[in-house]
């Protein structure tokens, strides 16, 4: 480390930064409920740390021990994750649909949902890969895998797991609705 400063931490993510080492790199993420509006999310090793309640479109909440955050959608339908004071973490700044451009801080990400593979990733401007989502068939689990050295990365693998998870699940409605009489 010679000598090198690090770079300035976001006083925001110091709670996050602790969970991210908690967690070195990896999060499950499991449905509870036939509806799979909640996620139970645990370490590797299956210790609980705590819950993502999906509302559709709209956005979710998040608990995982001392942190609490709220995943909203702002205008152009993008989203932004507050913490529980209502300061932005990350923000999407442009883009729409399945790619766009997230700011954490001064860092800029570019994420990519892939909807038929079930998954979903966000890389650095400098191109390497930060976080990366990957579920089942069954859209009732996911496995977020993230850079712990990267400061954002975990809230960027919980909104990658948030917006993997909200459309599928759009996709998957609108698929049921059209198999029956549509009923407004």
């Amino acid at each position: 480390m010679g000598g090198m400063t690090p770079a300035p931490q976001d006083p925001t993510l110091a709670l996050w930064r602790s969970l991210q080492e908690h967690l070195a790199g990896y999060l499950a993420a499991r449905a509870r409920g036939f509806l799979a509006s909640e996620f139970v999310l645990s370490s590797r090793d299956g210790e609980v740390l705590g819950r993502l309640r999906v509302h559709g479109p709209q956005g979710a909440d998040l608990e995982a021990g001392d942190i609490t955050a709220a995943i909203e959608r702002g205008a152009g339908s993008r989203y932004r994750m507050l913490d529980g004071d209502g300061r932005v973490i990350l923000e999407e700044t442009a883009g729409s649909g399945d790619a766009s451009e997230v700011r954490c801080g001064d860092r800029v990400y570019e994420v990519r949902l892939a909807l038929l593979r079930n998954a979903a990733v966000a890389r650095s401007s400098r191109g390497g890969e930060v976080a990366r989502v990957a579920g089942g068939l069954t859209n009732r689990s996911y496995d977020a895998f993230f850079d712990a050295g990267e400061e954002g990365a975990l809230p960027l693998a919980v909104l990658l797991l948030y917006r993997i998870i909200a459309q599928r699940r759009r996709a998957f409605l609108m698929d049921a609705g059209r198999g029956e009489a549509s009923n407004p």
